[in-house]
């Protein structure tokens, strides 16, 4: 049914998709990271507690929660295109609230607003990408979308604090402003958004729409007749039960470590390394990040999703584990006693340790389950949006539940006990990935999901 389609080469139709979705999931990156770079200053401003602290850092995971849902299962009702340009209109009101809060009741209830639109965007997002790319280069053209342009927007934040920072600006300015400066990547694109198209497998197979498939073959010069999916939504939501688990539990492990040092990795592991928060995030995002993510783009569509992920974790294990032994026995290195703050050597190493779990993480794990494409390649275009939108939601609350936790498990076990628990959960979802998860390298998603067995029978009825 998609053959042709999915047999071409990446064209502006593929192009299209990649940067408007992409804007938004920039602005994440970019929302994440800022205000984690500001912590320490809105904490001084607005007088905040580490537990309050804690919570305005996870408010957008639990406004994601609500968004996910509520426009994860509308999005197979109504269709793509009907609800996006909503998720970045609410970040954007969200982001530029922000610059006027005075207290900690108005800045968490903005964090939870632009989590409401993130939410929706790691829903619609992910699905519109799949749905519109073709086989052979879906792997690169998500990873794109997803890790690399969310690299890109923790960069940007770094960039903006320290702009903002070094034109003397007074402090209580300046956090307000870098917080509200994510309104530009999603304000920017919510007319485009608007007017994109339904995707063509939601067009052809969900809700049939003749007009919007005319569109598309105008822009993909590729002729699809359409096929309605006469399986009920409940035949396959308990087909694809198993796997929608299995992709939820690996993104909410992913997420338990990866979100925690991505928020507070400025804030705890800078500073045990010696860093300045803004000279973290250049080091971690252009001599790792970057480079695993362009390392990543260029091997997923040949060596496979689950390869790439194993890989990616037999790494991060390893180098989380030295950190782990760095920090809790230095004597296996030849150290002394470290304190909270590494210096000299130990410095170096941590610091080196710390790098090149990021790499072999960007590699992986954080460009393919990060990136929220597990779920959408595994399960049929019928449910895929309440299927994405389950993943999202348990990633999104038990990221949130651990990121609240943070401080009080830093003050009870120390940041090497940590380091070294996520550490082994590495080793775990590693083992999970390769054993369980199907894989969809070079495959349509009608293949790996099973809908072609009905596609076929239904193409051979219909001759």
């Amino acid at each position: 049914m998609f053959d042709d389609f999915d047999s071409r080469g990446i064209g502006r139709f593929q192009v299209k998709s990649v940067l408007v979705s992409g804007a938004g999931v920039l602005a994440d990156g970019y929302n994440l990271y800022s205000v984690s770079i500001t912590a320490f200053l809105i904490q001084r401003y607005l007088d905040l507690s580490s537990v309050e602290l804690g919570a305005v850092i996870a408010g957008t995971y639990y406004g994601a929660v609500v968004g996910a849902l509520l426009l994860g299962f509308l999005s197979d009702k109504i269709g793509r295109k009907a609800l996006y340009g909503i998720d970045v209109t609410i970040m954007t009101v969200g982001e530029i609230l922000q610059f006027f809060v005075g207290n900690f009741q108005e800045l968490f209830l903005t964090r939870l607003l632009i989590g409401l639109g993130v939410g929706a965007d790691y829903v619609l997002s992910p699905i519109i990408v799949s749905e519109n790319s073709n086989s052979k280069d879906r792997g690169k053209l998500m990873v794109i979308t997803f890790a690399f342009m969310w690299g890109i927007g923790a960069v940007l934040s770094a960039f903006s604090y320290q702009v903002l920072s070094d034109v003397g600006l007074t402090s209580s300015l300046v956090w307000r402003l870098v917080l509200s400066l994510g309104a530009i990547p999603t304000a920017a694109v919510i007319l485009s958004r608007r007017k994109i198209t339904e995707t063509l497998r939601f067009a052809s197979r969900v809700k049939p729409d003749e007009k919007e498939l005319n569109k598309i073959m105008k822009e993909t010069k590729v002729k699809v007749e359409p096929i309605p999916d006469e399986r009920s939504s409940s035949f396959w939501f308990k087909k694809s039960f198993l796997l929608i688990f299995l992709s939820s539990m690996l993104w909410l492990l992913y997420d338990m470590y990866s979100s925690t040092f991505s928020l507070y990795g400025p804030i705890t592991i800078a500073s045990n390394l010696g860093l300045s928060p803004i000279d973290f995030v250049y080091a971690a995002q252009f001599l790792a990040g970057i480079p695993g993510q362009i390392l990543c783009i260029f091997l997923i569509d040949k060596i496979g999703r689950t390869r790439m992920i194993t890989i990616g974790y037999a790494g991060v294990a390893l180098w989380l584990g030295m950190y782990s032994l760095l920090l809790s026995r230095p004597s296996i290195f030849g150290l002394g006693a470290v304190g909270k703050s590494l210096t000299g050597e130990a410095a170096l190493l941590g610091f080196s340790f710390y790098l090149l779990n990021y790499l072999f993480s960007a590699m992986g794990p954080a460009s393919i389950i990060g990136s929220a494409m597990l779920t959408p390649e595994l399960v049929p275009t019928k449910i895929r949006g309440r299927a994405q939108s389950i993943s999202v939601s348990v990633d999104r609350l038990a990221s949130a539940l651990s990121i609240t936790s943070f401080p009080l498990l830093l003050s009870s076990f120390g940041l090497g006990a940590l380091v070294g628990v996520y550490s082994l959960i590495a080793l775990g979802s590693s083992l999970v990935a390769l054993k369980l998860i199907p894989e969809a390298k070079g495959r349509s998603l009608e293949e790996v999901s099973g809908e072609d067995e009905t596609i076929k029978s239904r193409e051979k009825h219909l001759s």
